[in-house]
């Protein structure tokens, strides 16, 4: 049994790390570039988030065979105590990425206008897609792999192969993204640990992603022009 997960693991992993590359090549993985524009190919977009919840939520949602709602929801009540700072956790992440936002967009502003103006329609349905691939990226990465790690070789280990094979599959990305997903790929894990469920680190990563997103949009409204999926 060990194998069989071992191998679609293995399978699932190589083929998002393909994706990415093919994303990252065809500039069509994100929203917004490294430089704060948004993207001018819409229609792939959407697209790449589509294979992406299907490459990794599910597919191996059915092969590994796990029961969905105890990964995502666990055993237990957790305790208020834990509630309570992890709501602290939440609030300060999403002041982060109110400030990363907007220093993205300071860092954009001298350069020469790029950006896309995205219709309504596509951007609630981006954000939809998005939610349920960060769903399913965070159910594969700190749900079924983590957790089955954990089982086969301690928490230690799987903390740090988890967060390894995260930090890997960013490697198209900037420097700053790889250096910044090591300390948040080992909070999810440690949280997703703590609290016997992935829905912490779901949370955590739609919560941090919408609001950059977003506000990122919101900066640059006036000054878009329109593009052409």
């Amino acid at each position: 049994m060990q194998a069989t997960k071992s191998i679609i693991y293995i399978i699932s992993y190589v083929l998002f790390f393909v994706l990415s590359w093919i994303g990252k090549t065809n500039n069509s993985s994100r929203l917004i570039n490294d430089h704060g524009e948004l993207t001018s190919k819409p229609g792939k977009l959407i697209g790449f988030h589509i294979i992406g919840i299907i490459v990794l939520g599910l597919v191996p949602g059915i092969l590994l065979k796990h029961s969905i709602l105890k990964v995502l929801a666990g055993n237990k009540t957790p305790d208020p105590i834990l509630i309570f700072l992890y709501l602290l956790i939440f609030i300060a992440m999403v002041i982060l990425a109110f400030k990363q936002s907007k220093s993205a967009y300071e860092k954009k502003r001298g350069l020469p206008e790029s950006l896309t103006h995205l219709f309504p329609d596509f951007f609630i349905s981006y954000f939809i897609i998005r939610a349920l691939f960060l769903l399913a990226y965070e159910l594969w990465f700190r749900g079924f792999l983590l957790f089955d790690s954990i089982s086969w070789v301690g928490a230690p280990l799987a903390v740090v192969a988890n967060t390894f094979l995260y930090v890997l599959v960013h490697i198209f990305n900037s420097k700053k993204e790889m250096c910044a997903c090591i300390p948040f790929g080992i909070l999810v894990c440690v949280l997703s640990i703590i609290f016997d469920a992935v829905w912490p680190a779901i949370i955590l990563h739609i919560g941090f992603s919408l609001v950059y997103e977003l506000n990122i949009y919101r900066l640059n409204l006036n000054n878009f022009k329109i593009a052409k999926s």
